[in-house]
């Protein structure tokens, strides 16, 4: 079993399972998961279990939906996933060791400016941006505030995937971490598996964890014209 909890035994991921009753599908999408065993397990992440916490450099707060070790703090998470919202130019607080992903879920988008001169431009329809936390980086808003979607893994302990999916149609793709994190950036869907459905909305989270990990998620676009997902993977370092 890892340290980190990664790894889901047959009776834990019962637990994780949702409840026998499934949710009331949504109209947009379509996600179901196969896997080659009974031992995946998918978990709908609680708003109401999130914690609201500073910014390392003290210039706000951050939203923190997920932390590995539960309970871990800045200083000793091996995974974190947390929401934000950038209100004024500034610079990221520094995580030394630590692999970072960045989104942006909303506003007209963030200008990055990192430490070898480098300028990235991001807004909505931007791929997943991958830095590292060791070096500085400084954000210039370019209208007004925005929110966005932060991904961090430890160097030493974890390595992280993130993959955004704009499915219209029908989209397979595979889950190959022993914890994916699933994430609805717009649109509806309903994730299914032995278990049942799990109906999830924009900005839903749904984890899924596997001792086998290997998971095949099909994705398949109703009423909307498309559904705008972020599949970011978690594997061991």
């Amino acid at each position: 079993m890892s340290h980190v909890g990664l790894a889901v035994s047959k009776r834990r991921a019962a637990r994780l399972a949702p409840p026998a009753a499934p949710d009331t599908p949504g109209t947009d999408g379509l996600v179901t998961l196969e896997s080659r065993d009974a031992s995946a397990a998918m978990r709908k992440l609680d708003p109401a279990s999130y914690r609201t916490t500073p910014w390392k450099n003290g210039g706000g707060s951050t939203v923190e939906a997920l932390v590995l070790p539960a309970g871990a703090g800045l200083g000793t998470f091996d995974a974190r996933v947390s929401m934000a919202r950038i209100d004024v130019d500034g610079p990221f607080s520094r995580f030394e060791g630590v692999d970072r992903t960045l989104l942006i879920t909303s506003g007209a988008g963030v200008t990055l400016h990192t430490a070898d001169g480098g300028v990235v431009k991001l807004d909505r329809t931007s791929p997943p941006f991958h830095f590292t936390g060791d070096d500085p980086v400084d954000a210039a808003l370019t209208d007004g505030p925005v929110s966005d979607l932060n991904v961090m893994t430890r160097r030493s302990s974890l390595k992280h995937r993130a993959r955004r999916l704009l499915v219209r149609g029908e989209r397979s793709t595979v889950c190959a971490g022993e914890l994916t994190l699933l994430c609805v950036l717009e649109g509806t869907a309903v994730a299914r598996d032995a278990y049942g459905d799990v109906a999830l909305g924009r900005g839903d989270l749904l984890m899924i964890a596997a001792e086998d990990p290997v998971v095949r998620v099909s994705v398949v676009a109703g009423a909307a014209p498309f559904v705008d997902l972020l599949l970011v993977d978690f594997l061991r370092g």
